[in-house]
């Protein structure tokens, strides 16, 4: 943990390089063939992060079960999302808009159930987010989202999210160069061997001893 601890900075680098390169990619290719399987794999870690830790720490059964259920329906839509247009050449058209405006929309209805039976806090940024996903959500489902749109929003999320990676990656190796500077000890002076050098006896000249008579 302590070496991860000590050179995690490298994995910030190689996190912004690649959504660096998801950028140019994107920017310079059509890149929709990417589009769904990307958003896929982001909504699939998601629900999978959540599972474990909200089920330890929530004690309500009947809000437990309902993110439960909504984190399986999740799971089912990053599959979709993920494997069809990799496994097979089936588009999936306008409804990839109805999947996910459906995963917005849970989440924020769910989010604010919890929050109505007291067993989740809310504050201003979470409130903003989840009136967020049930508007964008609502949006996308009946009026639809085009592949180029998204495209978008990644490109714009990828130098986002690359800057703030490169940005805890400098501060990491500051640090890192900082606490390895402080580490080298310098010798004292008292501590440093001089080298010495043995006179033989009889090389060692007598004194000269004036006689006052």
């Amino acid at each position: 943990m302590s070496l991860l601890k000590r050179y995690g900075w490298t994995l910030f680098i190689v996190g912004a390089s690649l959504l660096l390169a998801l950028f140019v990619f994107l920017f310079f290719e059509t890149g929709q063939s990417i589009v769904v399987p990307f958003v896929g794999a982001i909504i699939l870690v998601s629900s999978v992060i959540r599972l474990v830790p909200y089920v330890r720490t929530q004690k309500n059964d009947l809000v437990k079960t309902v993110n439960i259920i909504e984190i399986t329906i999740d799971v089912l839509i990053g599959l979709v999302f993920l494997l069809l247009p990799m496994l097979t050449e089936i588009e999936l058209g306008v409804v990839f808009g109805w999947l996910l405006g459906l995963y917005l929309m849970m989440r924020g209805t769910v989010h604010f159930f919890g929050v109505s039976h007291w067993v989740e806090k809310s504050d201003f940024v979470l409130f903003v987010y989840h009136i967020a996903t049930l508007i964008v959500g609502s949006y996308v489902a009946f009026s639809g989202f085009s592949e180029e749109t998204l495209v978008l929003l990644i490109q714009a999320f990828s130098i986002i999210a690359a800057g703030y990676l490169g940005y805890g990656g400098f501060k990491g190796y500051q640090r890192y160069r900082i606490e390895k500077t402080m580490n080298v000890s310098i010798p004292k002076p008292e501590e440093i061997d001089l080298p010495t050098t043995t006179i033989p006896k009889d090389e060692i000249e007598e004194p000269v001893h004036d006689h006052v008579s």
